[in-house]
């Protein structure tokens, strides 16, 4: 299974494993030459491994930090779009690792802005979730880990050239294995024929291996966009950005093995890594890392947009409401807060306003428990309807369909499900934190229905049902709000900006504050040592 940063790690330890076998050696002891350090974890692994727990508590997250967080990379957006516009070449741009298809998605936006873009899939990673085809789907898949299975009964023809790179390098190891044998000529043949690929690693260091291939196919591109696994986009030699989408910063940099190294130097080596939500300043305080850039999550807004609803009809003739709120993120306690005292509040609405019903799609770590619990209720169980994970197109159609959307509770911060939501012109309920969100976009918070509690949640359901005009205002201000902040002629446009910018070794301008190197306060390396306890004692 993908670890939360959508790195199949036990797979990846897999490959390694079948190359340490073949080559019949053991793991080599620590290289200070090497970039990389072996699969073994570091001797004093117990005081590497790093994981924020509660990241929106990190005491960097001022209002003053964010701020001039958000100033300093606005500077960095004027910078690369004044040198984008004097350009006329179409950038060839790769975007690698499909994770919750932010590479794929903005593949489309750069074909609509001229480029020529690929997208190179991790192998590890066999979920349908992140084949491209999910994007393009308009129907029902329950099994949303089994990409192969879906593949078989639904393709589709992808937007974009889409590839597979293999990491069981066989031709490689065998290079490899004569290079330990005393015949280097035909392992530095290999490594050499590909300009500009970073060698050091491959010679120093097993672990790399698998990376091979698919960092040489990257190196043949002008530039490189990696969400989530930048570690072959690092090894491609190729000027590349990075973005971060969900475990990698939170867990996997800071793992005290040789993986969590690799992450490590490959967000740190980025030319930007791009950063959608304020929690993660604090990430890149703990790391040391100083050279993300904020940008507002592009969402193709052609794409997501307002429209009929065609299954608001069945969901009407299914369950007899009329006002429809729609869940679409995985059901999750920990992390969306789909917990008891929620469940209890939205059905208390049902009690009072017999129209209302609720629509989950059934995913998530705690989908069958809220089943159960849903069942348990005979007054529920025709309130609540629970439906099949959807491909895109359809769960668009849901959207159009539904009334208003219910999100997140947890970390105070949307994610795709509020910003396709947004795009599609519909009211949200979910929490968030203005006191981040507003210096970090400049006093322009999304309009949602702010809910901290399951009791604020409930009064803002409440309120929706009551009022259908309030609901197609909120709506409208979701949508307006979007096309201001994430949308493709203003994010997406940015967006390749920042890639021609890094693919032409554009030069930062000078004098630029930037808060991530300040240095670390008291408050900060207290608060940094009790992440390396939190992640040790779990």
């Amino acid at each position: 299974m993908p670890c939360a940063g959508g790195t199949d790690v036990a797979g990846l330890r897999g490959v390694f494993g079948k190359v340490a076998r073949r080559l019949k050696l053991a793991p080599p002891a620590p290289n200070p030459y090497s970039f990389v350090p072996t699969l073994e974890p570091f001797p004093d692994a117990a005081l590497v491994d790093s994981a924020d727990l509660h990241p929106w508590e990190h005491p960097f997250l001022t209002g003053e930090h964010i701020q001039r967080f958000r100033n300093y990379s606005e500077a960095i957006w004027d910078a690369a779009v004044e040198h984008d516009r004097k350009q006329s070449e179409p950038l060839d741009v790769a975007f690698t690792v499909n994770m919750a298809q932010s590479a794929y998605l903005w593949a489309k936006i750069a074909k609509s802005f001229g480029a020529n873009p690929s997208v190179y899939l991790h192998p590890g990673d066999n979920t349908a979730l992140s084949r491209p085809e999910w994007e393009e789907f308009d129907g029902e898949f329950p099994d949303v880990f089994d990409g192969p299975g879906f593949l078989k009964k639904h393709p589709i023809e992808p937007a974009v050239p889409v590839h597979v790179v293999p990491m069981d390098n066989r031709d490689f190891v065998d290079d490899v294995f004569a290079f330990r044998q005393g015949n280097r000529a035909l392992l530095y043949r290999r490594l050499t024929a590909t300009p500009g690929l970073r060698i050091e690693p491959f010679l120093g260091q097993p672990a790399i291996h698998p990376y091979f291939a698919w960092a040489e196919a990257l190196s043949r591109h002008q530039v490189v966009m990696a969400p989530s696994v930048p570690i072959p986009a690092y090894l491609s030699g190729r000027p590349y950005c990075a973005f971060v989408v969900g475990g990698d910063l939170q867990n996997d940099c800071g793992r005290g093995d040789a993986y969590g190294a690799a992450m490590g130097l490959a967000f740190a080596c980025a030319r930007f890594f791009v950063i959608g939500n304020p929690h993660i300043l604090g990430h890149c305080r703990r790391l040391g890392l100083t050279n993300a850039v904020y940008l507002p999550y592009p969402i193709n807004d052609d794409i997501y947009c307002p429209g009929e609803g065609h299954a608001r009809r069945e969901w009407i003739e299914t369950t007899g409401g009329d006002t429809f709120f729609l869940s679409t993120a995985r059901i999750d306690k920990a992390v969306k807060g789909n917990a008891e005292e929620l469940w209890q509040a939205l059905g208390d609405v049902c009690r009072t306003r017999p129209g209302v019903r609720f629509v989950f799609l059934a995913w998530g770590h705690s989908a069958a428990e809220l089943r159960e619990r849903i069942a348990g209720h005979p007054d529920l169980r025709d309130r609540f309807l629970f439906l099949p994970p959807v491909g895109k197109k359809r769960l668009i159609d849901y959207y159009r369909s539904c009334d208003a959307v219910i999100d997140q509770f947890v970390y105070g911060y949307y994610g795709g499900t509020g910003l396709e939501a947004a795009a599609c012109g519909k009211p949200v309920v979910m929490r968030i934190r203005p006191e981040h969100y507003g210096p970090l976009y400049a006093g322009d918070i999304a309009p949602v229905w702010n809910a901290s509690t399951p009791a604020d949640a409930a009064r803002g359901v409440a309120a929706l049902a009551d009022k259908a005009a309030l609901r197609a205002e909120r709506g409208q201000q979701m949508r307006a709000w979007l096309l201001r902040t994430h949308g493709k002629n203003v994010a997406g446009r940015r967006l390749m900006a920042i890639l021609r910018m890094t693919a032409d070794g554009v030069r930062t301008p000078n004098g630029l504050d930037n808060p991530l190197f300040d240095v670390e306060s008291e408050a900060e390396a207290r608060y940094h040592k009790a992440c390396r306890t939190v992640r040790n004692e779990s």
